[in-house]
């Protein structure tokens, strides 16, 4: 017979933590803002989050909002608070915590469709208050959507593309950080949720994510106020003084394909600062880095541009007008003369093409003090940015400060002799530079890299007015609004692993083009100076599609006999073969950049192979072969969102080659180290 003493205790236990959680749902209250519901128990400072697709459990658990004051170690947490006050209006609802000394947190939800928008402000009574961390989203666990499946994944943004940084997704195993925005999704069916910031005017935004055993998150973090060596920076974030601190807003949402709402995040970021738009079409031609270089001359840039309008131009290589872009890239104002630009100027308008020039603001190449040609009271060492007093450097070059007087000095000065020669296009080059971290700025009202930047960028913008297009090189991602365009990787050039890391941005990075008119995939060189002619027609016909899908469309050859560069002969050879493809070069007239039809990867830092986008009339699908072996794979109707009904003929256009389908899809092969693209007419 068991003897049931030894148990009761136990069932007095039990007994006892059921009481207590039904007091606690008691004391807890629920707040509704569209499909979320927020659950908040004043006295325990409790606060979690459902949302529809959630059963039983919240999405988040434990959620509070940190902020570090005064460069404190420790930072305070609104689980600390004396006292909360909770205030609903509309579609928004405010959490008022009383502090310790005399320190106020607001944290502020808004929903906004499907999005939760939430931030942090923070204020001391009778005094100022400083931060150079504001975490406005917390959460101690996040009870996921998804099962257990080693292909779930999570995604790490890059701060900028310098130095061949890389997307990359991960399984859910590990701890990142994510600059800006990130998103965690199933990789059976895209499921998943978004979140990232919206504001990129004071700080360096990120995501920190702890995840574990493919499914738990155990920590997920929006901060504001992140610096790493991936944002380049070599000292913690600069300390904001205000009598009220506030965060970066950030939004999250769930959805069945975070695809989809990546481009909805982007649409958000547009809502809050309006990026710059263009309206004289996508820009096509060519830019001298690609392979002239050092070497570039003005006779060997127009033998190029001769080349290109009699032979290419033709053929639909341009953009809506007929019009191509001649872009001279760095050594152009060591080779080419005054003169001669102006020369070179004359020559673009009257044969139908837009001079652009190259341009640094934020990096000075010459490492030693010297004086500022045409400035005043100030040498080099005088606008260097500084770290415990010593001029920062990243990439070779020192870091200009761009608040101070002598930059924004050089800045009009050389911006008005472009207008002045009629330069329409510019492409600049490492802008991460302005928006590193530094002791001090000359500005005293700016105290981190974040502010700096933006100063920088919107005189640039203001100086530039709207008819100059602005093409960003080596730059962060965010802020957005002061260019029309941004290469999304590195130095690009023509071997198939370097069309891979091109792709491997579009996989993941796709949805900038929401942000920016355009993306640039980098020039597209079919014969790279240093690989004497290796390159494939194969890997030549990548490289072009790489850049076809992504946006923007320039080339890098050297097709000038004047310049011993390059090879002139095999590169003009493959030009006629690949750039006069009139099916091919239409397509960037009426397709914005691809997205990834399958998004998980084996490669933590690799790139998806096929890649859609759906046009008015047709539909696009690129395939691509990394690999030294023929492929052969199928694509399903389903997947692009349509039915065998809805289409008609199906075109190969590298190969003009009409493709068979059934009622699922179609199949086709790529042979090794090659693209296809496919134009899939609608009926």
């Amino acid at each position: 017979m068991m003897n049931h003493s030894h148990t009761r205790p136990y069932y007095i236990f039990i007994a006892t933590m059921m009481f207590l959680v039904a007091a606690t749902e008691c004391n807890a209250r629920n707040y509704k803002l569209g499909t979320w519901n927020i659950t908040i128990d004043k006295a325990s400072k409790k606060v979690d989050i459902y949302n529809a697709s959630d059963k039983g459990l919240p999405l988040f658990e434990n959620v509070s909002a940190l902020l570090w004051t005064d460069n404190s170690e420790k930072p305070l947490t609104t689980l600390q608070s004396n006292k909360l006050i909770i205030k609903q209006s509309g579609n928004s609802l405010t959490l008022c915590y009383s502090m310790p000394d005399n320190i106020t947190l607001i944290q502020k939800y808004i929903i906004d469709g499907q999005f939760l928008e939430v931030s942090l402000t923070a204020t001391r009574k009778g005094m100022k208050i400083s931060s150079n961390r504001m975490e406005p989203f917390h959460v101690a666990h996040v009870n996921l959507f998804t099962a257990p499946s080693p292909i779930n994944r999570m995604l790490r943004v890059p701060w900028d593309n310098d130095a061949w940084v890389r997307f990359e997704q991960y399984p859910l195993d590990r701890q990142m950080e994510s600059f800006n925005a990130t998103t965690i999704f199933s990789g059976n069916d895209n499921s998943g949720m978004v979140i990232g910031a919206i504001d990129h005017d004071t700080w360096k935004n990120a995501i920190h994510i702890e995840a574990t055993n493919n499914q738990n998150i155990d920590n997920l973090t929006a901060i504001s106020g992140f610096t790493s060596r991936l944002s380049r920076d070599r000292r913690s974030h600069g300390k904001v003084t205000a009598d009220t601190l506030c965060s970066a807003r950030f939004v999250i949402c769930t959805t069945s394909d975070w695809r989809d709402s990546m481009e909805q995040y982007a649409a958000k970021c547009q809502q809050a600062m309006p990026g710059r738009k263009w309206s004289k079409g996508v820009p096509v031609g060519w830019n001298s880095w690609g392979v002239m270089q050092d070497k570039i001359t003005l006779e060997g840039v127009l033998d190029v541009a001769n080349f290109m309008a009699e032979h290419l131009r033709p053929t639909g290589f341009a953009d809506d007008e007929g019009r191509m872009v001649l872009s001279l890239d760095s050594w152009w104002s060591d080779n080419i003369s005054e003169s001669q630009i102006r020369e070179f100027v004359d020559y673009c308008h009257k044969n139908n093409f837009m001079p652009g020039l190259y341009f640094t603001p934020f990096a000075d190449f010459a490492l030693w003090d010297h004086p500022l040609s045409g400035i005043e009271g100030f040498t080099s060492k005088d606008i260097w940015l500084k770290v415990d007093g010593k001029p920062l450097t990243l990439d070779g070059a020192y870091a200009l400060a761009p608040t101070h007087p002598a930059t924004q000095a050089m800045m009009r000065q050389k911006m008005k002799r472009f207008r002045q020669w009629g330069i329409e296009y510019l492409k600049c080059d490492f802008m991460s530079h302005g928006a590193l971290e530094a002791d001090h700025w000359y500005d005293d009202e700016i105290s981190t890299g974040m502010q700096a930047y933006n100063m920088g960028m919107q005189m640039l913008r203001d100086l530039a007015g709207e008819d100059i297009f602005i093409n960003l090189s080596i730059s962060p991602l965010f802020p957005y609004q002061y260019a029309h365009g941004r290469r999304i990787c590195c130095d690009t050039f023509s071997r198939i692993d370097e069309t891979r890391y091109a792709m491997n941005a579009l996989t993941m990075g796709w949805w900038l083009d929401g942000l920016y008119t355009f993306n640039d995939p980098d020039h597209l060189v079919l014969h790279k100076r240093d690989a004497k002619c290796e390159e494939t027609i194969g890997e030549n016909r990548a490289r072009i599609t790489s850049g076809v899908i992504t946006g923007m469309y320039l080339c890098g050859d050297n097709f000038s006999y004047n310049i011993q560069r390059g090879w002139t002969k095999e590169s003009r050879e493959r030009a006629m073969a690949l750039l006069t493809n009139s099916d091919i070069n239409a397509i960037p007239h009426s397709a914005g950049s691809f997205r990834p039809l399958r998004t998980v990867l084996d490669d933590e830092c690799g790139a998806a192979n096929l890649f859609s986008y759906n046009a008015q009339e047709q539909i696009y699908v690129a395939a691509f072969n990394y690999i030294g072996e023929e492929i052969s794979e199928q694509v399903r109707f389903k997947d692009l969102g349509i039915s065998a009904d809805d289409i008609g003929i199906i075109e190969e256009l590298w190969t003009n080659t009409v493709i068979r389908s059934d009622v699922n899809g179609f199949t086709f092969s790529v042979p090794p180290r090659d693209a296809r693209i496919f134009r899939l007419k609608r009926k």
